[in-house]
């Protein structure tokens, strides 16, 4: 510690916003050496002084209060900081970024087993005192007296070091024949930690290296250079089955040469079994895995490898992002265009986002890799923000699989009622004849309840915005969740005059029984949050279906990115429509993104594949491109949709989600929050010129949990300087609703509107 610093600044474990800030205490002699920045310590507290935890953030000189008042701090908890000190800068900038609590922050980037003081997993070891002819002697003399105890030494004779449950075990000696020798002293009985390893798996170590593409190659170079500079932001754009997990790992392998550490993100926890095993093949024990899915213990245990360095590369869902690392080299984002790094609880950050601050903070390298970016990450590749690396082409030369567009208007005027189309019903039937694999998606997220007509495929869309109204079943009308216009629910179709015109949408469970009523005879298993909430599930579904237990893999979106299966020869998307017009202005490229990446999953093995999409818009242009694998010609289109409607990456959208119980003291609320808003920016010419427009309306998931939810949304240019204006107006907003019986949240970077 530096001479003349007698005062610690920490932030209180507390989350309030009164206690948001950093308050001083005085190290005392004794624990001069101990106290560090991003130590973890126990103070006293409030008048009654009672003993509360916190986090050292500075270490100062001077105080901003007298010293008469000063406390002193009670005790260190750690032997060492659980926050790098290269990662205190974050705290700060994510409590401006984000709208959210210091301590908030702080616990993004330690384990919950520390709060909650999860102890270290031990077990009893026995050992031998002696070696040689010693225990020779011992066995011979105690062999007359106890056979269990000469049992026992001739087993730690063979290995020593066993945990006492094997001895007693494998010997059948009881605990006091056991006993009796520790008082002897011939043996001792020691506690040792275990490692509770959330990885069971062996992976195979002895792989050999890949022979690369071109592109391969070249994509490497160019980040092999930059790691060697240090920073740099990079999008890798390869389309599915380019072999972009090639380029990582040989990617994370170079930073580790120069010693430096690596962060994997994947998007869904479903990925990481697959990942981790890649780079567990490459690494071995010098790979940890960070996501909820973890028990408290492992990630506890986990997280306490990371820290103290004995890993290289960190592979999990968002929350790997803050693995405490001290010398960050490389954070990649796998599938970066995915909502799934977006925290939906508080702090509300983005992967992404942070994964950017982190780069900047610590001189680290940033890649980006998705065969489908976001249109805003493309648009600012095309900015210059990324450098962009592109692979066109699937590792040898594979084709990507043809994809048959299925008119299920057509499949009506047929007779067929069923789930299935024709064609998909043939391929199903052709693929389970021949033992080989199918993956069925269908995107119904509960609520994407548009109404479409089934003749002509026309959808029901506002006049003002341009998207899909929703119908709500308790007032049977159709509403615009951006406007807030309501519209009657037609009785036939405003196109065509069909009287087949109705709300719709399927869950998997249906799904999944119709299947089997159509054919008996096959394996099917489902994929959704019903069939994955146990720990453990998505790797035993997958590890079922990958060693070919079943032949039809049955899902929700977590089935359409990333996951190689050789024997999967076909790809069903059920309907494509519902992402299609779900009531946001994102609907059209996420539909994209989801058929693109389902239509990844086929013909990746020798046996090639195919793909078959039913629809009841064939000619909408995201089919369209998504069926061409066009993502250059989606994005030209999209692009100008974007830039006439002024949504994002041409504004920028704020989100004031507002949830009570009484929907007319919200509706008030939301209104007056709205009329507040304006007054603020009448009064200020930066926040004036950066306004698009503002408006209050009700969320399209207008009740959940007997909850009503109402939204105020603020459209602004997306200038840096229009952003910093509206974050200093969201915090005085946040503070004026703070005592308020309604739950608010500000979301500055909301990527769902719903």
């Amino acid at each position: 510690m530096e001479s003349g610093v007698v005062y610690a600044g920490v932030i209180i474990d507390q989350a309030h916003p009164s206690l948001d800030r950093v308050f001083h205490y005085i190290i005392p002699t004794e624990l001069k050496g101990k106290v560090q920045i991003g130590i973890r310590v126990q103070v006293p507290f409030g008048v009654s002084n009672r003993m509360v935890e916190g986090y050292v953030v500075r270490l100062d000189t001077a105080a901003d209060v007298p010293n008469d008042k000063i406390k002193a701090i009670d005790r260190v908890l750690d032997d060492y900081p659980v926050i790098p000190q290269s990662m205190i800068p974050l705290i700060s900038w994510m409590k401006e970024e984000y709208h959210c609590l210091s301590i908030e922050a702080i616990r993004c980037m330690t384990p919950p087993g520390l709060r909650a003081n999860i102890k270290k997993k031990t077990q009893r070891l026995v050992y031998l005192n002696d070696q040689g002819d010693v225990v020779e002697e011992r066995i011979n003399y105690i062999a007359r007296k106890s056979s269990y105890m000469a049992d026992v030494l001739r087993l730690l004779v063979q290995q020593d070091g066993i945990p006492l449950e094997e001895v007693r075990a494998v010997t059948g000696a009881p605990l006091s024949s056991i006993k009796n020798l520790e008082k002897r002293g011939w043996i001792r009985i020691e506690q040792q930690e275990v490692y509770r390893n959330p990885w069971n798996y062996e992976p195979d170590i002895g792989v050999q290296p890949k022979v690369l593409t071109a592109e391969q190659r070249l994509a490497i170079e160019t980040l092999e250079a930059a790691l060697t500079r240090g920073y740099g932001k990079f999008m890798l754009q390869g389309v599915t089955g380019s072999g972009k997990t090639e380029v990582y790992i040989q990617a994370a392998q170079k930073a580790v040469s120069l010693n430096k550490q690596v962060i994997v993100l994947v998007p869904e926890i479903s990925l990481t079994p697959q990942t981790v095993e890649r780079f567990k093949s490459h690494f071995g024990e010098r790979v940890a895995i960070l996501h909820s899915g973890l028990s408290l213990g492992e990630r506890y245990d986990e997280w306490r490898r990371i820290r103290s360095q004995k890993v290289d590369v960190v592979v999990g869902a968002r929350s790997a992002v803050f693995a405490p690392l001290e010398r960050l080299g490389l954070i990649i984002v796998d599938e970066a265009h995915e909502d799934s790094y977006k925290s939906d609880m508080q702090p509300r950050y983005h992967a992404v986002g942070v994964a950017h601050k982190r780069c900047e903070l610590e001189g680290a390298v940033l890649l980006l890799g998705s065969a489908t970016p976001s249109l805003t990450d493309y648009y600012l590749a095309e900015k210059g923000t990324y450098k962009m690396i592109k692979m066109k082409y699937r590792v040898d030369h594979r084709p990507l699989p043809p994809v048959e567009i299925v008119d299920m208007r057509k499949e009506i005027e047929l007779g067929n009622r069923s789930i299935l189309s024709g064609s998909l019903y043939r391929a199903l039937a052709d693929v389970l004849q021949k033992g080989e694999q199918a993956i069925l998606l269908l995107n119904r997220r509960g609520y994407a309840q548009f109404v479409s007509c089934r003749s002509c495929g026309f959808v029901v869309k506002c006049h003002n915005c341009d998207i899909s109204l929703t119908y709500h079943a308790y007032d049977k009308t159709l509403k615009c969740h951006y406007c807030g216009a309501n519209y009657p629910y037609p009785r036939v179709c405003p196109a065509c005059g069909s009287k087949y015109i109705k709300h719709f949408g399927i869950g998997t469970q249906r799904a999944e029984e119709e299947i089997k009523k159509l054919f008996p005879q096959a394996r099917v298993i489902r994929m959704d949050m019903d069939t994955t909430s146990t720990k453990g599930a998505h790797q035993r579904i997958l590890r079922a279906f990958g060693e070919g237990r079943y032949d039809i893999l049955l899902g929700t979106q977590m089935i359409a990115k990333g996951l190689d299966f050789p024997r999967v020869t076909l790809v069903g998307v059920i309907a494509a429509d519902t992402s299609l017009h779900l009531p946001d202005y994102r609907s059209s490229e996420k539909t994209f993104q989801l058929i693109t990446q389902v239509a990844g999953r086929a013909g990746r093995g020798p046996r090639g594949g195919r793909v078959i999409i039913q629809t009841y818009q064939p000619q909408h242009y995201a089919i369209q491109f998504a069926a061409r694998h066009d993502y250059v010609g989606f994005y030209s289109r999209e692009i100008e949709i974007r830039r006439q409607f002024l949504y994002p990456p041409f504004s920028h959208i704020i989100r004031i989600l507002m949830m009570g119980e009484k929907e007319d003291d919200l509706i008030r609320l939301a209104v007056d929050t709205r009329d507040w808003l304006k007054q603020k920016v009448e009064g200020s010419p930066v926040l004036k010129q950066g306004l698009i427009d503002i408006g209050a309306y009700s969320a399209p998931l207008e009740r959940i949990n007997n909850r009503y939810r109402w939204q105020v949304l603020v459209r602004i240019r997306p200038d840096d300087i229009y952003k910093q204006a509206y974050h200093r107006l969201m915090d005085e907003c946040l503070e004026r609703l703070m005592g308020v019986k309604e739950t608010t949240i500000v979301d500055f970077y909301p990527v769902s509107l719903l």
